[in-house]
């Protein structure tokens, strides 16, 4: 930020701008005088030149002073204005607030007393709580301990049910997996009988290969002829044993598929007997957990008969007691009643004025509300149309063409001018817009009766350069036929220009001249729709001002600057009428305001007297509900036991139904679980031999199998023995003596192989022995389980026994406990809710609350004294506590605010004998100075001009300090009415004129005039220098001139000169000093 100071003191820019005021060096001040503003003071208005005169005259810092102060005075006002609403505001309050203290001291002094009570009250509850929730604790501590001894046993019971049901569950398991080795062993068996089947029949093969060997080898010694024969008999038996091997191949794939489905089912049926096995054992125990459930039910249904027995007796002594106190309610009711049924009376009286007050007070508001907005409506409805009215006849919105012919025809001067059209059509509001957009410029255009009447009219404003028009002379203007049709076919269409517009007949022809071939349209989209339809012929203008032009073009976005000239005419009239008819309401609406007001204060008299009747009848009614609640109470008490009592035994009613509903199901569900265990395990014998008859089939199947592959091997050995033999016999023919030789070998090679074939007979044999032994043993084994399982599920049987005893007993002790809890949780939560009312009334714990000692010997004295305290705190309604303390506070604001406006006012009236002072000065010494200038002005005119007269003046010389100043001026030789008809050199040297007036009323200590005598000629220049020069100036004159009249006068001259780029040179020469150095060497 800058900083400011004065001989080293820091100070303000404020300070600055005071200290230079009245010296002609400050902003406003005439030491500096630019290039080209010297005839400023000349060319401008008289109100316009008064800064440099106030500054000559040394009246600157006064106005500045008297400003600041008009400042201070306005600031003054305003805070006095604001002073004063704040002191309305808290006087209005001080009354109420004193009311309302007092009021709030008797409550706290009332309330202190209630607090002692209801601390001492609950404090002794507390007490007696406390001894009560120890003996319950210990009873609950004792059922707990029995509940976890019984728990305990019961978990041990389930840990030996859930092992038993787990090794019942493997028995079963370990027994279907024993009889699943059986099938596979006896599958293995199967298998083993059937190769020992392929083997013999290879043995049998072989023998038959020897046998045909052997007779081959007799056949060597056969013809040729014959060996022939037997190939072809051979060869027609290996075509006849091939048709027999297909047959077999496709009875073996047949047997294939029978034998895999029957293993699919039997697997199948493997898988749901263990299924149904896991069923059967998941349902053995559901039925142990029913009859444990029955048992506890019918346990717990006994214990609550029980206790349900005990509770009728104690419901018949509340009843009595009840009874007792409802006799003795009923007769201080009945007293109460009566005071009650007067109160009620006359509060309903009350009630009923106060909703008379309420809804006259509402209506009156209404009214009040209604009148002042009818009026401001009123007043907003003629300002309007004022408005409207304003540019109506400024004719704003209308070029200045327009209006000065408009005003000529009004004089009569100009004839048969009609006036723009806008003034000579009507429009419907919502075509306003369009039809104004589709007009453009033309809505300025100015209708006339004839031609010649336009031709006057352009000759005026060509003659008095007052702009351009068009003219529209009703005799010429003919319109061109809108040969378009079929618009309505199109949606959007709203119609023809013209057609929107109304205006007198004689103007019809010209507005169909202007609109007739104009389009409007809703939006501009259906606009631009038509237009394309039309092929760009027609121009379309939408209803919100948008335009698609004749080619394509589109004109759009806000609104035109003449819009509204349409509609103004018919706007003022419509404000016109709905400010009349506001009016007329505002009018019977405050008639109807004062009738409201006087029976409104009516009203108000009515109620006041009923609250002083209410008032008594309520101090009668304090004493008897004091007794009535000290009543009620103990009714109340009673009823609440009774209640309580009600509810335990409709709650054990519904527990007993629910308990023998739940036997009843357990029962039910016993017998379901019996019968669906039967089906189950007759399900599984049924399943089990299924599976059987299954392994039958399958073992006859792959027996069959088997017959048929040694069927088809065999046919196989006989076709190849037969190849054999044909190939034997081609080779006989060829060589017999060879073939025998290889016969021999044939045959030795067929008794090794057959010794082998019945080794592997043998050891097969014995496998199978093994096998039987196993199946053997298994089925042995399978045996041993089932006996396993049976004493297990008789063990499981007792364990579910033993556990629905223990059960049994759990619940028992498990509702005696829960009885208990249940009431230790009712004394814990009155003790919390004492606790609780403790701190959220008072902030208080038990212990805070012991030390202040209260202590109440009698409990029922204390509680009648809290009714009667509660009740005197009721009737003092509501209450302000902190009224007390905003009492003393908004006096002593009131006090101060008071103290406050008085000495704003001293400030007010100080400020004010202030500014009158200043004016008065400011007169004075303006006066003074100004006639001192004026006297200069026409010594220093007439020297500079070498003759003449000049003047100045005071336009309103009443007005001295606003008052503007005229400059009257006469030159030799010359008459010019006015001081914008002289030159420009004429200008600057009057100005120069007027500055050294000043200078020498109030002369600065240098001046600066920069190029001040560039509008001067030479003779003017050297008059100007002169005057400088030989006048007794105190000031130091430094001129920035290029003339040489000026320069010559100087007495130093200064230079600057650029001779190198960026180089600056300042050159000086001293005038006098040159011009004595001349005269000297010239002597």
């Amino acid at each position: 930020e800058s900083e400011y100071a004065i001989n080293g003191v820091s100070v303000r820019l404020k300070d600055i701008h005071e200290l230079f005021m009245d010296t002609g060096l400050g902003r406003d001040g005439y030491s500096m005088i630019g290039q080209g503003k010297i005839d400023t003071i000349i060319s401008s208005k008289s109100g316009e030149r008064r800064d440099i005169f106030e500054e000559a005259a040394g009246i600157s810092k006064y106005r500045y002073r008297k400003f600041e102060a008009e400042k201070k005075l306005t600031a003054a006002e305003d805070n006095l204005l604001r002073l004063h609403d704040i002191s309305d505001e808290l006087g209005s309050r001080v009354g109420p607030l004193k009311e309302q203290g007092a009021k709030a001291e008797r409550f706290l002094e009332l309330s202190e007393h209630k607090k002692e009570l209801e601390i001492g009250l609950w404090l002794y509850t507390l007490e007696n709580s406390k001894e009560a929730l120890r003996s319950q604790e210990s009873k609950i501590a004792a059922a707990q301990l029995n509940y976890r001894e019984i728990d305990d046993s019961l978990s041990e019971f389930d840990k030996k049910a859930e092992e038993n049901t787990a090794y019942f569950a493997k028995l079963t398991s370990d027994i279907e997996g024993e009889r699943l080795n059986i099938s596979n062993l006896n599958e293995e068996i199967v298998k083993t009988e059937g190769s020992v089947t392929v083997i013999n029949n290879d043995i049998e093969h072989n023998n038959q290969s020897v046998l045909r060997l052997e007779n081959e080898k007799e056949q060597l010694n056969l013809s040729d002829a014959a060996a022939k024969e037997q190939i072809t008999e051979k060869q027609n038996v290996i075509a006849q044993k091939r048709l027999k091997q297909a047959e077999y191949t496709e009875k073996q794939a047949q047997l294939d598929e029978r034998l895999k489905s029957l293993l699919s089912d039997s697997e199948s049926i493997s898988r749901g007997i263990e299924n149904e096995v896991k069923r059967l054992n998941e349902l053995t125990r559901l039925g142990a957990d029913s009859r444990v459930k029955m048992v506890t039910a019918d346990s717990a249904a006994e214990e609550i008969t029980a206790r349900t027995a005990a509770a009728e007796g104690k419901i018949a002594e509340y009843g009595g007691e009840i009874e007792r106190l409802s006799l003795e309610f009923a007769e201080t009711e009945k007293t109460l009643d009566e005071i009650e049924e007067n109160i009620t009376s006359r509060s309903n009286a009350v009630r009923g004025y106060e909703l008379r007050l309420n809804s006259k007070e509402q209506a009156a508001e209404r009214l009040k509300e209604e009148l002042e907005e009818l009026r401001l409506d009123a007043k907003e409805k003629r300002r309007r149309a004022q408005i409207l009215k304003d540019l109506e006849n400024n004719m704003e919105g209308f070029s200045h063409s327009v209006k000065a012919v408009t005003e000529e025809a009004k004089k009569g001067i100009l004839r048969g001018i009609r006036g723009p059209v806008s003034k000579l059509i009507s429009v419907d509001k919502k075509y306003s817009v369009a039809v104004e957009t589709a007009l453009a410029a033309a809505i300025q255009n100015i209708i006339t009766e004839t031609e010649a009447d336009a031709k006057r009219a352009i000759g005026f404003l060509k003659s008095n350069k007052g702009g351009r028009a068009t003219f529209l002379p009703i005799s010429t203007i003919k319109a061109r036929e809108f040969k378009e049709h079929g618009f309505n076919e199109y949606a959007g269409f709203v119609g023809i220009a013209s057609d929107l517009v109304d205006t007198n007949e004689e103007y019809k022809e010209i507005i169909k001249y202007l609109l007739g071939a104009v389009v409007v349209t809703e939006d501009i989209d259906s606009a631009a729709a038509i237009a394309k339809k039309y092929g760009y012929r027609v121009k379309t203008v939408s209803l919100d001002g948008q335009v698609v032009n004749p080619g394509g073009s589109l004109t759009g976005g806000s609104l035109a600057k003449n819009a509204g000239l349409l509609s103004r005419g018919s706007d003022i009239k419509r404000l016109e009428d709905e400010a009349a008819a506001l009016e007329g309401k505002a009018k019977e609406t405050e008639n109807a305001y004062i009738s409201a007001t006087e029976a409104l204060n009516e009203v108000k008299a009515d109620i006041t007297a009923e609250k002083a009747e209410i008032t008594t009848a309520n101090e009668d009614k304090i004493r008897f509900l004091t007794e009535l609640k000290r009543i009620d109470e103990l009714k109340t008490a009673a009823e609440n036991s009774l209640k309580q009592l009600k509810e335990e035994k409709l709650t054990s009613e519904e527990k007993l139904t629910a308990l023998k509903e739940a036997s009843a199901k357990a029962a039910k569900d016993i017998a379901e679980l019996d019968g669906e265990k039967t089906a189950v395990q007759s399900k599984i014998d049924e399943m089990t031999g299924g599976r059987e008859d299954l392994n039958a089939e399958r073992e006859s199947t792959a027996e069959e199998i088997t017959a048929v592959k040694l069927a088809a091997i065999e046919l196989q050995k006989d076709i190849e023995a037969a190849e054999q033999s044909a190939r034997d016999l081609s080779l006989m023919i060829n060589g017999r003596a060879q073939r025998t030789a290889e016969i021999e070998k044939e045959l030795n090679a067929l008794a090794d192989k057959n010794g082998e074939l019945k080794l592997k007979i043998d050891g097969a044999n014995a496998k199978i022995s093994e096998l039987k032994t196993a199946i053997s043993n298994t089925e042995n084994k399978i045996g041993e389980l089932l006996t396993a399982r049976d004493k297990t599920e008789k063990a499981g049987i007792e364990l579910r026994s033993g556990e629905r005893e223990q059960t049994a007993l759990r619940e028992k002790i498990s509702g005696e406990l829960a009885r208990l809890t249940e009431r230790k949780e009712v004394m814990l939560k009155e003790y919390d809710d004492v606790i609780k009312q403790l701190y959220d009334e008072y902030q208080l714990t038990r212990t805070e609350a012991e030390k202040i000692g209260i202590k109440i010997d009698k409990p029922s004295e204390a509680k009648k004294t809290l009714a009667e305290i509660k009740s005197k705190i009721r009737s003092l309604g509501s209450v302000n506590v902190s009224a007390i303390e905003e009492y003393k506070e908004v006096s002593e604001r009131y006090e101060f605010m008071t103290a406050q406006i008085n000495d704003v006012e001293a400030t007010r009236a100080e400020l004010y004998k202030l500014i009158n002072q200043l004016t008065h000065q400011m007169q004075d010494i303006f006066t003074e100075g100004f006639a001192r200038i004026n006297e200069n002005f026409a010594k220093t005119f007439t020297e500079l001009f070498g003759g003449g007269q000049a003047s100045l003046s005071l336009s309103e010389p009443e007005n001295v300090l606003e008052s503007g100043i005229d400059i009257n001026v006469k030159l030799p030789g010359k008459n010019v009415p006015s001081l914008d008809g002289l030159s420009g050199g004429e200008k600057a040297l009057i100005a120069l004129s007027i500055y050294f007036a000043i200078m020498r009323v109030n002369a600065p200590p240098f001046c600066f005039l920069d190029e001040v005598d560039t509008a001067l000629d030479d003779i003017n220049v050297d008059r100007f220098a002169d005057y400088m020069k030989r006048s007794d100036f105190s000031t130091q004159f430094i001129c920035v001139t290029h003339r040489r009249g000026t320069m010559e006068a100087s007495d130093m001259l200064y230079g600057v000169t650029m001779q190198e780029k960026g180089v600056t040179k300042l050159l000086e020469l001293n005038v006098a000093e040159l011009e004595k150095a001349l005269l000297t060497k010239g002597a």
